[in-house]
């Protein structure tokens, strides 16, 4: 295959995918009531930030990702829950209720997740004191189907947390099926996706993880951030990873904070409730203080994740390091004064990311 087939063959897997996840960012915008924009935002509108097509000697195995991906859609076979771990089966299963969830547990997929945390040795227990003391936010809004979602602004998956005042992606969205690999993250320039991102990759209860986060800007209306989990079979060749399924969540807390360049320094956007996740999410209206989408370090991500036991913990932690994340000796160390550092605590891996970037652009 020559090298300007593999390019439009790869142009046209990451349009269609990557396109697909910016939509409801689209949508909204589109929803707006007509408004002045700005001139620096639409003269930068074409940009794409140092955008590349992959070296000619990965793209093969790039093409491949995609089609097995491809593959595994159509078959559409539900995915089954694994086994627990043999550290998740030791564990006590004292099932308790999270406080303040309602309305979220009339939900199937939040259903799971109470199921699955009872498996999750001291994590579970932690997760439901901190649910009961964690500000009002994710679970006072209900899913709805898409059209109810249309006609209220919003976009099938993303939901509006009212008390919040952020968007984020409900527990089972459709976005789930696809799994994860290096093609999106090469394309998301090209839907004007601008963002930093890092892979945490480790092994781990014969099992490959990787937790990857990302912050940055999301079309021309929209920063934020996520945390997403994901896994698959030991050995496995490419980037492509599953998410995560439902005995493979994470106790996860995550903030977001931008700084204006106003004189005022960083300021809390929002934060997501400590809470078992596969894919952690959090958008509001807004853009860079950098208009041309260069320079995402005036967003810091500050998180808590609960690792399942001391193992898991320290693979996790040694990837993080391998990431470029610095570690400190308390979790007070570890805030918007101190970039990309990370402390542990029991289980717990608190982190603050402001600067490191693994992804394809480039900063101005």
């Amino acid at each position: 295959m020559s090298k300007s087939t593999r390019n439009v063959v790869i142009t046209v897997a990451v349009v269609v995918i990557v396109a697909v996840a910016a939509l409801p960012f689209v949508l909204k915008a589109l929803n707006r009531d007509a408004a002045p924009v700005d001139t620096l935002v639409s003269e930068t509108a074409g940009e794409t930030n140092g955008f590349t097509f992959p070296e000619e000697n990965v793209t093969d195995e790039i093409i491949t990702d995609i089609l097995n991906t491809m593959e595994n859609i159509e078959q559409d076979v539900p995915t089954q829950p694994t086994q627990p771990t043999q550290a998740q089966q030791t564990q006590p299963t004292q099932p308790t209720q999270p406080q303040s969830t309602t309305q979220a547990q009339q939900t199937p997929s939040t259903t799971k997740k109470n199921e699955t945390t009872t498996k999750k040795e001291e994590s579970t227990t932690k997760k439901q004191e901190t649910t009961t003391a964690a500000p009002a936010g994710d679970n006072v809004v209900t899913a709805v189907n898409g059209v109810d979602a249309m006609a209220n602004g919003g976009v099938v998956s993303y939901m509006w947390n009212p008390e919040g005042n952020f968007y984020y992606v409900e527990d089972n969205p459709w976005q789930r099926n696809f799994g994860f690999n290096l093609i999106y993250d090469w394309g998301a320039a090209m839907v004007c996706m601008y963002y930093d991102t890092w892979r945490a990759q480790f092994d781990y209860a014969n099992e490959e993880w990787m937790i990857q986060s990302w912050k940055g800007q999301y079309g021309f209306l929209f920063i934020g951030g996520e945390i997403g989990v994901y896994t698959r079979q030991p050995g496995s060749t490419g980037s492509h990873y599953n998410c995560a399924d439902d005995n493979h969540l994470i106790n996860m807390e995550m903030s977001i904070w931008y700084d204006a360049h106003d004189g005022n320094g960083y300021k809390l956007m929002f934060t997501r409730a400590y809470y078992p996740h596969w894919w952690s999410t959090g958008f509001v209206d807004g853009h860079l203080a950098d208009y041309k989408f260069n320079d995402r370090s005036c967003l810091i991500m500050t998180a808590r994740l609960t690792m399942y036991d001391e193992a898991m913990r320290d693979a996790f932690t040694a990837s993080l390091e391998g990431c470029g994340f610095r570690r400190v000796e308390s979790k007070s160390e570890v805030s918007t004064a101190s970039s990309d550092t990370f402390t542990t605590v029991g289980n717990d891996v608190y982190f603050s990311w402001k600067n490191i970037d693994q992804g394809i652009t480039v900063r101005g």
